[in-house]
């Protein structure tokens, strides 16, 4: 696609049944994400692509003047598709970093599902945003609802894990546009990891959010971990995970963790985080 207008981008946004639209400002930002434009270029033809289009607007949508959803004021909202099966059973999703040729990718392809990350969203970094923006994740699908973990920054540019979870409005599919939202802060991602790398056996957080009353469970129950979120107003997530899927939710979160200390490097990190769940066993805390 040689050039791209405002014009012509929502028009294929349009086509293809995407609800997000771009404004002069936010087609700057989108198109420098470098897979934007062949993801735009193959959607009418490729599912992936299209469902990747979703994942890189939705990360401005928060984002005043750059994108927005048409029809939002009356609730008709964006409704992403998931796998044709429950990834419980299936081989991990891999991180996000979608590569297109000029085929149309094959049926096990057309089924992968990618959803709104999330990243800091005040005025001031949007105007200041230049870079290409890079989504690392991973989703877990349950019957009832699905979660995606993702890299995140705190406000004060502490690297985190996000957790996004949205309920099934019909199979294989989850209302993302709703989804509940929890980024877990520094001193508590030790908490977390501790549980995920099976130091611990249970971390429960609460008085998240604006209003305090955002709450995250996760349990080790031995062949799969357990993870309940809820919150005011939302419905509320749960969704039982495999041990394939905490391995690559793991590798999250020690990447995470060691950007906040590199000079510790990943033995450190890892002793660090033994013996901060040894603390905890000893204050009684689990």
């Amino acid at each position: 696609m040689s050039s791209l207008t405002v014009e012509n981008t929502n028009q294929i946004l349009k086509t293809v049944g995407i609800k997000m639209r771009v404004t002069d400002k936010g087609l700057h930002f989108v198109s420098q994400v470098a897979q934007f434009a062949k993801a735009l270029a193959h959607c009418t033809s490729n599912p992936k692509a299209r469902d990747d289009l979703i994942t890189i607007l939705a990360h401005y949508k928060e984002q005043p003047g750059l994108v927005f959803v048409i029809n939002e004021s009356q609730h008709q909202d964006l409704v992403d598709s998931a796998p044709s099966q429950n990834n419980l059973d299936q081989r991990p999703m891999n991180h996000f970093r979608p590569q297109y040729s000029d085929q149309q990718v094959d049926s096990e392809d057309k089924a992968d599902n990618n959803h709104p990350t999330h990243h800091n969203t005040n005025d001031e970094q949007s105007q200041k945003q230049t870079a290409p923006v890079e989504f690392i994740g991973h989703h877990v699908y349950g019957s009832k609802a699905a979660l995606y973990f993702a890299y995140d920054k705190t406000r004060d540019e502490d690297d985190t894990i996000a957790i996004d979870g949205a309920v099934s409005v019909a199979p294989r599919k989850y209302d993302w546009n709703k989804k509940l939202r929890i980024q877990i802060t520094r001193s508590d991602l030790p908490n977390v990891a501790a549980v995920m790398f099976g130091l611990l056996k249970k971390v429960e957080l609460s008085n998240y959010g604006a209003d305090n009353t955002k709450r995250l469970m996760i349990e080790n129950q031995g062949k799969n971990y357990f993870l309940n979120m809820s919150a005011k107003d939302y419905n509320q997530i749960a969704v039982p995970i495999s041990a394939s899927d905490i391995f690559e939710i793991r590798g999250l979160i020690l990447a995470q963790l060691m950007k906040n200390r590199p000079e510790i490097g990943v033995e450190g990190v890892l002793a660090n985080l033994k013996c901060h769940a040894a603390i905890l066993k000893q204050a009684g805390q689990q």
